[in-house]
């Protein structure tokens, strides 16, 4: 009976810390716009951490869901140079495309896989302790809070038109007769 060997010369890390800090291609990144439900602990991406005039609620997509091939452009997308410095995640998938050439922010709202959830109902992960997880809705406050505004000011719709000044009739331009 032949013998078997280990062809591999580098030993496989083990134990509780195994999946932290540094690894065999570097140390691990953690990314902005993962999260998952605090209620199941499904898996998202969030498209908008706020919605036009809705400041308690966010935008998200079910990652387990999506078929496999627009799963995997999906998370290149978000771990992206472009993905990681968007704002909002959905303002870069706006600009960029899945394998078949679709547009990838149109197909996942054409195919109802964005889907509206409760700010507090989503758990933003960036890192794989209790220290590396924060609700959405804390998280939207503190970038408010870093932005000079408030949550409700950053959920403004941007295309919604400005409110008039109303002017008192004494405010008003005075006219003066041609000559």
């Amino acid at each position: 009976m032949a013998t078997l060997m280990n062809v591999n010369d580098q030993a496989m890390p083990m134990g509780a810390d195994s999946g932290a800090g540094e690894g065999q291609t570097g140390p691990k990144r953690h990314f902005k716009h993962i999260g998952e439900l605090v209620d199941g602990g499904a898996k998202v991406v969030i498209m908008y951490r706020t919605v036009p005039g809705e400041p308690n609620n966010c935008l998200v997509v079910g990652t387990k869901f999506l078929p496999d091939l627009y799963h995997n452009a999906l998370m290149k997308a978000v771990e992206s140079e472009g993905g990681q410095s968007a704002d909002e995640f959905a303002d870069f998938a706006s600009r960029q495309t899945f394998p078949d050439g679709t547009n990838m922010l149109a197909m996942m709202h054409n195919d109802n896989y964005i889907k509206k959830f409760k700010t507090n109902e989503i758990m933003v992960t960036f890192g794989n302790t209790p220290d590396g997880r924060i609700l959405l809705n804390k998280l939207n406050e503190m970038v408010a809070k870093e932005k000079g505004t408030t949550v409700k000011s950053m959920a403004a719709d941007p295309d919604a038109p400005a409110e008039k000044k109303t002017t008192k009739k004494a405010d008003a331009k005075k006219t003066t007769a041609k000559e």
